[in-house]
């Protein structure tokens, strides 16, 4: 009887051993990427597109880059590795809108570590005047979803709003007080918070919260910034 306890045992701990192995493994999938670039010149204007594409790693959070990629490029069309047609589509829809004047897209990686991976963008558009829409996304390596405020800050809106307002840097203000701010997402890069929200010719401005200052406001784990 004690032998067969100690081999089910023994056979128990190989089964949960290789089933850490496997989660940590998944969990810590590094992304490969391509870029791509597309440079045109359009009536009224040019386009001009740099993605970073991701081609290689765990596939939930594949797909949730490249459908929050499709919507930064305005286009919700499945295009498979097709990535310079993704761009000529983008390009088109710049055209129909029929706005004129120049597009620039910039979509890149901007930070990765086991738990998830961050991707922000620029959507600048200049005609009479200039526009532009930054976002910044965090992916979670564990089920592929985009990590939501409540996930990052472990405090309520007011606080959030102040450190916004601490942190707004050169952010032309179109509100007069923190009150008024509204923040949409956020993310993580190395050693940063980036929060998007609302500023003078920006329809999403990036307010840049220094990490170790505002610890305290968020939400923290073993081993990385996103460790829930």
């Amino acid at each position: 009887m004690e032998k067969c306890v100690k081999r089910y045992s023994l056979r128990w701990l190989a089964v949960m051993t290789c089933f850490v192995v496997a989660t940590t493994a998944m969990a810590q999938d590094f992304l490969s990427t391509r870029t791509v670039s597309l440079n045109k010149t359009v009536k009224g204007g040019s386009f001009k597109a740099t993605v970073e594409f991701p081609v290689e790693g765990g596939s939930q959070v594949m797909e949730s880059v490249m459908k929050w990629i499709g919507f930064i490029l305005d286009t919700d069309t499945d295009f498979g590795r097709d990535y310079q047609r993704m761009l000529q589509a983008s390009c088109d829809t710049f055209v129909i809108s029929g706005q004129g004047g120049d597009r620039s897209i910039v979509i890149e990686r901007s930070f990765e570590d086991g738990d998830c991976v961050t991707y922000e963008s620029m959507v600048t558009d200049k005609g009479s005047e200039t526009w532009r829409w930054a976002d910044c996304a965090s992916f979670s390596k564990r089920d592929g979803h985009r990590i939501r405020l409540d996930e990052i800050f472990n405090c309520g809106l007011t606080d959030i709003q102040q450190l916004m307002w601490e942190y707004r840097g050169d952010l032309p203000m179109s509100v007069d007080s923190p009150e008024e701010l509204v923040p949409v997402n956020a993310g993580f890069i190395d050693g940063w918070v980036i929060v998007i929200g609302q500023a003078r010719h920006y329809t999403g401005a990036p307010y840049r919260l220094r990490y170790e200052e505002i610890v305290s406001f968020l939400h923290t784990g073993e081993g990385g910034y996103f460790s829930r």
